[in-house]
């Protein structure tokens, strides 16, 4: 059986803050990276892995988390100031989160449905903006963490949930 050693993951990130009532954590990132099933944070050196029950984007260069076992405001305080740590074969090799990659991923709406394909990123002083191929048209939809509700990366999808008359905008 393979142990999990410390060498074997990079930091990405530290727990800045408790984000709801549910034990949700917001990470600062540093470095981007593919999530896939597991974060790890570090405790007395050692990566310590929690199941990823779900995670909303807010900015590029912040995530928030739902680890499985971490249930409240109280439990998750405890966490703030760990050190957010992925395995090396999944952290980005020379980007930083500005480059943060969702194009070819399906934006869906909560209520409308599939809305297109994300065709690139815009970075700006106050958020993202995904730009997104909608009935032979351009939307432009903010990554912020009211509008995007997760982000499942195994499928390639953003899950949003868009004000009302924001398609009526673009």
């Amino acid at each position: 059986m393979k142990t999990i050693q410390r060498k074997d993951f990079q930091e990405v990130g530290s727990a800045v803050k408790v984000h709801g009532t549910k034990g949700e954590l917001k990470f600062l990132l540093t470095q981007s990276f593919t999530i896939k099933d597991w974060a790890f944070l570090e405790f007395r050196g050692k990566p310590v892995p929690f199941y990823i029950e779900y995670t909303k984007a807010e900015f590029a260069d912040e995530i928030i988390m739902k680890l499985r076992g971490i249930d409240g405001v109280e439990q998750a305080s405890n966490f703030i100031g760990k050190a957010l740590l992925m395995p090396t074969k999944q952290v980005k090799k020379a980007k930083n989160t500005d480059d943060w990659n969702l194009e070819g991923y399906t934006m869906i709406d909560k209520q409308h449905g599939v809305l297109g394909t994300i065709t690139s990123i815009l970075d700006n002083t106050y958020q993202s903006l995904a730009l997104v191929n909608f009935k032979e048209r351009e939307l432009m939809v903010p990554l912020v963490e009211e509008i995007v509700l997760e982000i499942r990366d195994k499928k390639q999808e953003v899950i949003v949930d868009l004000p009302d008359g924001l398609l009526a905008l673009n």
